[in-house]
């Protein structure tokens, strides 16, 4: 059995596992799909390179050619798109003071916050205390499965901390990371025509959400936050196909 052939079937082993865990989890974020297709994908991979000098006397050199060409040039770019996804994803140790920080949403579950939105929510903390006259933008509407909005969970969470209910803002029509950056940018203009802003996400999510900041803002930082060890996989490829879509759409 060849090194490819072996490469396939333990990645299709682990896609498997990994959608089982995921499912376990309840944590896919309606991508869990993907780990099921590559699974598919790889076992098939398996299968031709298990067969490859059987199946090749039967497929013309110039197809064979062309679909490995295919599969380098879709795995340059996910390098590529990777690369500036994990760029951005690495926190630094200071961060400029700015007028407003959008805080981007993420799942409730009932009126609880995800361990993914915790996360986000300790740096906004961290950052309102270290930079009092920054105003925060509460950004997340209200999903299935949550009772209030990610907006309000959010609000309630930094109230509880104590941060000053006139320092918090909340957008609570937004279903998407579109629709989140949108509509805080309509509500800070409504203050401040050229405001420099913070954008507080998880670590894979940095990367999009400041390309899709710079159309309404050209001062823009963004921090990260941590991901859930076990998650990192799933959430920067699930990344991957996102900006991919943004950049096409």
């Amino acid at each position: 059995m060849g090194l490819l052939a072996i490469l396939s079937l333990v990645i299709g082993g682990f896609s498997i596992l990994y959608f089982l865990f995921l499912t376990i989890l309840n944590a896919g974020a309606g991508f869990s799909f993907f780990w099921i297709l590559l699974s598919v994908m790889a076992f098939c991979m398996f299968f031709i390179f298990r067969n490859y000098e059987g199946i090749k006397e039967h497929v013309p050199k110039l197809i064979r050619y062309v679909v490995f060409l295919l599969i380098i040039i879709v795995i340059m770019i996910f390098i590529v798109v990777q690369s500036f996804i994990i760029k951005d994803s690495i926190k630094r140790d200071n961060y400029d003071s700015t007028d407003y920080v959008i805080v981007l949403g993420a799942r409730v579950k009932g009126t609880t916050i995800s361990l993914t939105l915790s996360h986000r929510l300790e740096i906004a903390y961290k950052y309102l205390i270290d930079n009092t006259t920054s105003k925060a933008i509460l950004a997340g509407g209200k999903g299935p499965g949550e009772d209030i909005s990610e907006a309000e969970a959010m609000k309630r969470y930094l109230l509880d901390k104590g941060i000053n209910e006139d320092r918090l803002i909340m957008e609570n029509k937004s279903t998407s990371t579109q629709e989140n950056i949108r509509n805080s940018f309509e509500l800070i203009n409504a203050y401040n025509d050229a405001p420099s802003v913070t954008i507080i996400t998880s670590d894979f999510h940095v990367y999009r959400a400041k390309r899709i900041a710079e159309k309404y803002c050209q001062d823009i930082q963004g921090i990260p936050s941590r991901t859930h060890p076990p998650l990192i996989v799933h959430y920067y490829v699930r990344e991957f196909f996102a900006v991919l879509k943004d950049t096409i759409f």
